[in-house]
Formats: C-alpha cells, sequence, structure tokens
C-alpha cells in the first residue's frame, strides 16, 4: 500500500524505504521553517515596545487616552499559555486568549507530543537559555517519523504568517540561472533557509552542490545560444536611414 505525505494539501506519495511521515518536499519546509522561527523570534522581540514618539499636531490631535505599554498582537504571541494545545479535551488552551496561540505554548504542546511519541520523559524539558524551536530542530529527526508531522508543517505555517505580518520579514526567494534537469521549465529558486533549491513548476529538489554540477553542465550552452540570438538580431536590424 502506497504511504502518503501527511501534509495537508501535499498529496505526494512517500519513500517505501523511510519511516518519514513527510515528503522531501514538506520535509524540507519544515525544516526551514523551524529555523526562519528561530530568526524570527528576537525580531519578534524588539516589536514588543510600540513606537513613543510624541504626538503631533493641534491640542486636539492628543489621544483620548494613555497608550498600551506593549503591543497586544505581540503579547498574544509572546506571552503565556495554557501548558499544551493538544492534551486539550475541553478546547480551554485556545479558548483561553483572544488571537492566534502563543508561540511558546504550540511549540511546547508539540514537544509533549513528540516525547510521547520516542517515549522521552513525560514532560520534555529545555535548557537554560535555549528555546523551544531550538528543541524542536535537535529532535527533528523523530518529528519527521510521527503520524502527526503534517499537522504539525500546517500549525507552524499559521504561526509565521502571522509573525511576519508584525516583524515584515520574510524569505528571500533567488530565482536561479538554470533550468529545472526535470522539466526544462525556468523555476529553479534557492529560498533562505531551506536546504534544497525547488522547482516551482514540477516540484523537484536539488541540493546546492547538485545545482552547482547541473548549472556548469548546461549554462555554457545556454550562454552562447543567447549571445547566437543576440548576434543573429543586432545582424538583421534594418540600417538607419
Amino acid at each position: 500500500m502506497t504511504s502518503i505525505c501527511t501534509a495537508p494539501d501535499c498529496g505526494r506519495t512517500l519513500d517505501t524505504k523511510s519511516t518519514r511521515r513527510l515528503c522531501h518536499r514538506c520535509a524540507s519546509r519544515l525544516t526551514a521553517q523551524l529555523h526562519e522561527l528561530q530568526w524570527q523570534l528576537p525580531h519578534l522581540h524588539a516589536c514588543l515596545y510600540p513606537d513613543r514618539s510624541p504626538t503631533t499636531g493641534s491640542i486636539h490631535g492628543g489621544r483620548a487616552h494613555s497608550p498600551l505599554p506593549a503591543r497586544g498582537d505581540v503579547l498574544n504571541l509572546l506571552g503565556a499559555g495554557s501548558n499544551s494545545t493538544l492534551a486539550d479535551p475541553y478546547d480551554e488552551a485556545r479558548g483561553d486568549q483572544d488571537g492566534p496561540i502563543p508561540v511558546d505554548t504550540m511549540l511546547r504542546g508539540w514537544a509533549e507530543a513528540l516525547a510521547a511519541h520516542i517515549r522521552l520523559a513525560p514532560a520534555p524539558w529545555r535548557r537554560p537559555g535555549h528555546t523551544w524551536v531550538a528543541w524542536h530542530i535537535a529532535y527533528l529527526p523523530w518529528t519527521l517519523t510521527a503520524e502527526w508531522a503534517g499537522l504539525f508543517h500546517q500549525e507552524l505555517t499559521d504561526v509565521l504568517a502571522h509573525v511576519r505580518r508584525i516583524t515584515h520579514t520574510e524569505p528571500q526567494r533567488h530565482v536561479q540561472d538554470a533550468p529545472c534537469p526535470s522539466c526544462e521549465a525556468f523555476g529553479l529558486v534557492d529560498e533562505d533557509w531551506a536546504n534544497y533549491i525547488e522547482c516551482v513548476v514540477c516540484g523537484t529538489l536539488l541540493t546546492r552542490n547538485e545545482y552547482q554540477t547541473h548549472a556548469r553542465r548546461v549554462l555554457p550552452a545556454l550562454h552562447r545560444i543567447a549571445l547566437q540570438l543576440v548576434m543573429a538580431g543586432t545582424t538583421t536590424k534594418d540600417p538607419d536611414p
């Protein structure tokens, strides 16, 4: 029986020789998301306090009340929450606040699920000075074998969308010069924090070494063809009167 990637809306088949529950593409994206979130958290903390510049304009342009000492949308993501979001039969973890679930609450809930999955201590702990993101990065190989890996991937996608809207930062996509070796479309993209270069047309994944080898093989011929086309266009152009 063919196994399917557990990420919502993916549908790719899994390698039958692997115990992973995510395809290579989704596993790469989950890895990139964790590393991005680790990079985003200091920027999110920096957005906690609103601009404190004085109000300008006439006396009638002032505030009707004192401003909040911190941004509510950032507090929602950085503040404390229930200990778990998964073992929550009464939906109290998500119903006790307004807005998205706090980042630490979400990550600790999945850490508890992973601890149960690999039979670790029932209550996972993190080293002082480390984040739950770093914990998940360390245990990522085991996360990829869990049946709920796709749901974790989806929830991490949602959290990152909230964080990006606040920090106004997101991964940059760098279009590559060489065409895809599978579909020959010029759709290869190298995105920040990604482990692979991905074709946005057919979904082919290449390591950076594989891309460099491929580019060295095909780009010289493509450059010659481009130069010939330019020269042909120059020679066929009508002379000025």
